[in-house]
Formats: C-alpha cells, sequence, structure tokens
C-alpha cells in the first residue's frame, strides 16, 4: 500500500556502525523528497538525545525515521512513546547487528528502505515497557555507555531487555572492536561471556507464576535474534505477550559449547526455558544491570517488564509471517 505522503522527520546517528549514518540517511532523505515529501533532518549528539527529539518534535510529522543501529531506533521509540498519539516510524539499519533489521527484513539499502517506508506495510508491535525500583549507575563500562543522567537511560524497547551472559555483549564490547569485525565481535564476545558468567540467584515472577532460581541470562523478547546469539523462532509481534528466556548455569566447562550451540539452533532442553507473558518481574539480592534494546539499561534490585501491545506503527515491506489477526 502507498502512505500518504507529508511531513518526515529523520533522526540521524552520526556515530553508528563503521561509517557513520550521514551518508546513508542523505541518500533515504533524498530519494524521500523525490517521491514527494518533506522532511527535516536533524542529528544527536549523544545519549539521549533521540529520545529528546522524537518527543520534542515528534509530534508535528506523519513519520518519524531513525537513522542509525538499534539503540538508536529504541530511543525514537521511547520518545514517541510519551506522546499521545505517535506517528508512524520508520527505520534505517546502520550498524554492526541490528536485530530489528533481521526480524522485520528491512533494507541496508536507502533507496529501497524509503520505498519500503512509502510504499510497505504500517505493522503495529508491541513495546516494552521498563520499570522498577532506583536504577543506579555503573562506573566500570567503556566511555560512552552509562548517560551522565539517570534520565537519559531507556525506559522502553522495541525488542529485548535482559541480564546476564550475551545481554552485556552490545554495549560492553569495545566500540573500536565492533568497528573492526563488526557482527562477528558480537558473537566472539558473546560466546566467551558463557565462561566468564556467574550465575545470579533471582526472584523470577511471570504473569504471577514463580519461576525463581539460579540463571545466567534472562531475556524478555520479542525478536527472533539478539545480538546474533540468542535464537528464538515462531515469536509473534503483535499480540501483547512477550517471550521469556531463562538460561540455567552450565554444570561444568564441557557444556558451555552445548549450551550455545542449543541457543544458536533455536533449541531448548533442560538448562533452558522458554515461556511467554504479559508482565515479568525480576527481583534480585544486589543490583543487576540490564540491556534495554542492546543499550545499557541502568542497575536494579527490581525490574519490572511490562507489555504494551501495538503502541507502534512502525512501516515495514510487508507484515511479518508471525503476527495476530
Amino acid at each position: 500500500m502507498s502512505h500518504t505522503l507529508g511531513n518526515i522527520l529523520a533522526i540521524i546517528n552520526p556515530h553508528a556502525g563503521r561509517s557513520g549514518a550521514t551518508k546513508p540517511a542523505k541518500l533515504l532523505c533524498e530519494e524521500l523528497r523525490r517521491s514527494g515529501a518533506n522532511v527535516q533532518e536533524t542529528f544527536t549528539t549523544g545519549i539521549g538525545d533521540a529520545c529528546d527529539i522524537a518527543f520534542n518534535e515528534g509530534a508535528l510529522y506523519d513519520l518519524v525515521v531513525a537513522c542509525g543501529g538499534d539503540g538508536t531506533l529504541s530511543e525514537v521509540v521511547s520518545g514517541l512513546m510519551r506522546l499521545e498519539s505517535p506517528p508512524d516510524v520508520g527505520f534505517l539499519p546502520i550498524g554492526s547487528t541490528c536485530d530489528v533489521a533481521q526480524t522485520y527484513k528491512l533494507s541496508y539499502n536507502p533507496v529501497k528502505a524509503a520505498h519500503d517506508m512509502l510504499h510497505g506495510s504500517s505493522f503495529a508491535i508491541d513495546i516494552g515497557q521498563v520499570s522498577g525500583s532506583t536504577s543506579i549507575m555503573r562506573d566500570d563500562l567503556p566511555d560512552g555507555v552509562v548517560p551522565g543522567d539517570a534520565d537519559k537511560l531507556p525506559n522502553h524497547f522495541t525488542y529485548v531487555s535482559s541480564f546476564g551472559a550475551f545481554a552485556e555483549t552490545s554495549y560492553a564490547t569495545r566500540r573500536e572492536l565492533k568497528k573492526a569485525l563488526g557482527h562477528f565481535a558480537y558473537v566472539v564476545t558473546g560466546i566467551w561471556s558463557v565462561k566468564d558468567v556467574r550465575p545470579v540467584k533471582t526472584n523470577v515472577i511471570l504473569d504471577g507464576v514463580d519461576y525463581s532460581g539460579e540463571y545466567i541470562f534472562g531475556g524478555v523478547l520479542n525478536s527472533f535474534s539478539v545480538g546474533g546469539m540468542v535464537r528464538l523462532d515462531n515469536v509473534i509481534f503483535d499480540d501483547g505477550v512477550f517471550e521469556v528466556l531463562l538460561v540455567k548455569p552450565p554444570k561444568n566447562v564441557g557444556q558451555i559449547a552445548k549450551l550455545v550451540s542449543l541457543l544458536l539452533r533455536r533449541k531448548t532442553g533442560d538448562a533452558i526455558i522458554r515461556k511467554r507473558a504479559r508482565q515479568a518481574v525480576f527481583t534480585f539480592d544486589k543490583p543487576i544491570s540490564f540491556t534495554v534494546d542492546g543499550e545499557y539499561g541502568g542497575s536494579r534490585t527490581m525490574w519490572q517488564i511490562t507489555n504494551i501491545p501495538r503502541a507502534i506503527n512502525l512501516r515495514i515491506p510487508k507484515p511479518p509471517q508471525t503476527h495476530s489477526e
């Protein structure tokens, strides 16, 4: 279908990926203008900028396009979720690993992406809301990971919020390694993190049912993959329910390879619990860090994650095979 051409806001992260989003974003905007749209370009300068821009300016536009990685899209969505009637969202993926792009088969080609935004589907996706106890900021992470103000921490996500092994890979992997190796940097860092991570004792309540225990990974997902490491199938993106994955610690070093293999092949086993829930509450004895759409989400003793059904309309080439009717 073709969407009514109107005002479009492009929020561009110039530092995304290996070469930044500026050049491909310019090509995208030129193609949108050739199609008759009025396009405004604005650039981010730091953590939280995309969220602030989306909130302060998004209501003036028919479509807001995030140009950057999954984190840029997440910030844009977080800002728009604060509006009473958020506009549609487009996404030009720029980055080492874009799980949202893989899930919805979004094009990395700016011209093709522009065409899909204008003539593809407007698909309403579930959004996760993150809340809980007061967040504590860590001081042991690479520069540029932790915002200077707790108010800049993300409070919504499009595809994942998680803790433990693999979770810190997206934001703790050194930026220069990401730029040099791209997606492979996440895979390498993620695999090595399994052997080093310690199991965390947590009280887990999923829609009122207790799944408390010791886990090396806990994730609330609305995606086929997380960083190319954790993979799921049969995910429905607009049903008001998230996939919850809980991974128990391996009994010995020899089980690590088997555990990673199961996750990569979308398999479950005695050590991997997969459930579905509208709300997940995690309680810890000490503050634990979560990733929110690949970005550092803060450290809390209690995390509450709630599904907001069909909250944002995402422009995609065509509806995914798995969605509610």
